[in-house]
């Protein structure tokens, strides 16, 4: 990292005793090993990311990034202090965790949900609004 020229080095363990500190790596934590284990559950389901979905991801990342040029991406990773692999499996676990999701929701009875209380005055308001919208179309 710099700072008007000067080049100042911050150990990863620096970083982790902020974050105790703070409060913000116990969530972190718990974060990586959720993504890890529903990874995971989703790969012993045989769910498995395709090159071309895997593409259109690292796209969409690019553009929420606003990385328009391999060049611009390239910086970003190198900035961010990470590599491409790196960039990849995070990706790729986003992917699986997404299809995970999709297929715990296919196998779930969703009445158990929808009938749980709040959930069905904001299902029926999230309705009346999509409703509403469309009137001033």
């Amino acid at each position: 990292m710099a700072q008007k020229g000067k080049e100042i080095e911050v150990a990863v363990a620096e970083v982790v005793d902020y974050l105790k500190v703070t409060g913000q790596f116990a969530p972190a934590l718990r974060e990586v090993i959720e993504r890890r284990i529903t990874a995971q559950a989703a790969r012993d389901l045989g769910l498995k990311v395709t090159a071309a979905e895997l593409q259109k991801t690292a796209d969409a990342f690019r553009v929420v990034s606003d990385l328009r040029k391999a060049s611009e991406t390239e910086a970003w990773l190198n900035s961010a202090g990470i590599s491409l692999e790196v960039l990849e499996d995070y990706l790729e676990t986003n992917i699986l965790i997404k299809k995970y999701k999709d297929a715990l929701e296919r196998k779930t009875r969703k009445t158990k949900y929808l009938d749980a209380p709040g959930i069905k005055e904001s299902v029926r308001g999230l309705i009346y609004q999509d409703w509403l919208s469309r009137q001033f179309k």
